[in-house]
């Protein structure tokens, strides 16, 4: 008895001497941004607000059903989003193991052996014994620190990392499908265009191949206008070609085998929808998904931290075990129960640098939280300028081109009178249709302008998921 007793005693010394060691306490709520926070944008924006609930996703403010169809198809099919979900039940899975560490482990072991010798010199069988034992075993770690907490809540953290990483794919995939969605309707568009043109190059071409048959005109004027004729019928493999790329990447997107029907078939394209209220700088931190995947992870360094720290101090183990053996039936029950406390003495340092290591590791990603931070303001800020002045540009090409169309049409009946050449409508004409291509490419620059936009603001997108994902990890 003198003897437990002792041992107790050493026991509640060690225990007494280790809690004085300062331990790692993680606040989940203190600011972890090590950068300023602006109160506003540089770049205004006078608009409607963003929904305060997110209750609407962002591509439907275009109010194109046929964009909405294809986000909504590539968001259930898209093969990259499953790669997310996937490592979102590795992250689940291994917080389940982490948090099971908390609680004791029983195991049951169960036995049956046979024995015999080999026959005598008399041709005898030999002698022959059987054993036959079942136990149960139960093994528990004290959470004594909080050890095994941290590492639960630092795996619980990655999962709602794995979380935020899963909706981060989702953005990125629904603005590159309407981005590449608006690119083809820009491209249908062109050849639209380029078709009108040949139409009006080729009645251009009877003209002055008649006028020239009539002496009004010289053979110049005729080559000119094939010469245009010829480069405009040059531009039609060129946008055909890039309609099909265009497609084949829209079906990769959207989780499909490409070459199959067209997916986008309309040629419009319209003015964005008025420009919404951005908000303030930090709400960014709650609104972008990849953003709010870094907070978590830098939380999750924080207990590692606190874990290393207390792989420094003693752990406690208790256990038991019950078994029935027997030769062969189960007549004996051996029972035992124990206590290990075991505590590091001498590691040369090794404890220590792991938690210098953990610390430092915390520090690279707290610097990269704060980077990541500044790229997402500079991101908003960007597409605020790349949509102000792509509107700007649109409005000077669009009046770039009403201006052309009168020269042009000017200068067709100063030629048709015979009051000039030829070569001033050829200049006017090749303006003219450059213009047109132009405003085509500016209108489409407008739209992806804004949905740049909206990827920089982290959406706003409904994902009813969410909730069911994260109460999973409660299990």
């Amino acid at each position: 008895m003198n003897s437990f007793c002792c041992r107790l005693c050493i026991i509640a010394a060690i225990l007494s001497v280790s809690s004085g060691c300062a331990l790692h306490r993680v606040d989940e709520n203190a600011q972890r941004l090590e950068t300023q926070v602006p109160s506003a944008y540089a770049e205004h924006s006078t608009g409607a607000c963003l929904p305060g609930s997110w209750s609407r996703s962002w591509w439907e403010s275009f109010d194109d059903e046929e964009l909405n169809r294809l986000v909504s198809i590539g968001l259930t099919n898209s093969y990259s989003i499953q790669q997310f979900t996937a490592r979102i039940d590795q992250a689940l899975a291994l917080s389940k193991q982490a948090g099971a560490r908390l609680y004791p482990s029983i195991d049951l072991a169960a036995g049956y052996d046979m024995e015999w010798d080999g026959e005598t010199s008399s041709g005898s069988s030999g002698d022959r014994e059987e054993f036959s034992n079942v136990g149960l075993s139960l093994r528990w770690e004290a959470d004594l620190w909080r050890r095994l907490s941290s590492v639960r809540r630092a795996e619980v953290l990655e999962f709602e990392a794995s979380v935020e990483d899963w909706l981060g794919a989702r953005l990125l995939l629904s603005s590159a499908i309407a981005e590449t969605y608006f690119e083809i309707k820009e491209q249908r568009r062109q050849l639209e265009v380029i078709q009108a043109q040949l139409e009006i190059n080729e009645s251009l071409q009877k003209l002055t191949s008649l006028r020239f048959g009539q002496g009004q005109s010289s053979i110049v004027d005729v080559l000119q206008q094939q010469e245009q004729l010829e480069e405009t019928k040059a531009r039609v493999p060129q946008a055909e070609f890039r309609i099909g790329q265009l497609e084949y990447a829209l079906e990769v997107l959207l989780g499909r085998t490409p070459g199959g029907e067209p997916l986008a078939t309309s040629t419009e394209l319209g003015r964005p929808p008025m420009l919404p209220a951005v908000g303030i700088p930090s709400e960014l931190l709650t609104r972008r998904p990849d953003l709010r995947a870094a907070q978590k992870r830098v939380l999750a360094l924080d207990y590692d931290v606190g874990s290393a720290v207390v792989n420094q101090l003693p752990s406690l183990v208790l256990g038991g075990s019950v078994d029935w053996r027997g030769d062969p039936s189960l007549g004996d029950e051996i029972s035992s129960v124990f206590a290990r406390l075991s505590a590091p003495l001498f590691r040369a340092g090794e404890l220590k640098a792991e938690v210098r290591f953990r610390k430092a590791r915390l520090d690279d990603a707290l610097a990269g939280y704060a980077n990541q931070y500044l790229i997402a303001l500079a991101e908003v800020e960007s597409a605020l300028l790349e949509e102000r002045k792509f509107e700007e540009r649109l409005e000077l090409v669009e009046n770039q081109l009403v201006t052309a169309q009168r020269l042009l049409a000017e200068s067709r009946n100063r030629f048709s009178q015979g009051l000039t050449d030829y070569l001033p409508v050829f200049t006017s004409l090749n303006i003219v249709q450059n213009l047109e291509r132009d405003v085509v490419v500016a209108r489409r620059s407008v739209l992806s302008a804004r949905v740049g936009l909206h990827r920089s603001l982290g959406g706003p997108m409904v994902t009813p998921e969410t909730p069911n994902l994260y109460s999973l990890s409660n299990d």
